[in-house]
């Protein structure tokens, strides 16, 4: 596996992340948990996506919590 991705990655193959949770599935349960609030807040927001940019700030919005 290149460099890279092990520098993202605990020994055990677990995304790193900033809640230090080093178990897969609970990170992807954490990561559900948080994500569909944040996707609901976004949605009651009707925000308007006017260009490819803003997939990245809503990936952001969405992942930030968890991921630098």
């Amino acid at each position: 596996m290149s460099d890279w991705i092990q520098e993202t990655l605990y020994a055990n193959g677990t995304l790193i992340n900033k809640l230090g949770i080093r178990d897969a599935q609970d990170l992807a349960k954490k990561e559900f948990e948080i994500t569909a609030q944040r996707e609901l807040f976004l949605l009651n927001q009707r925000i308007k996506i006017k260009d490819i940019s803003a997939f990245a700030k809503i990936n952001a919005f969405l992942f930030s919590p968890l991921y630098d």
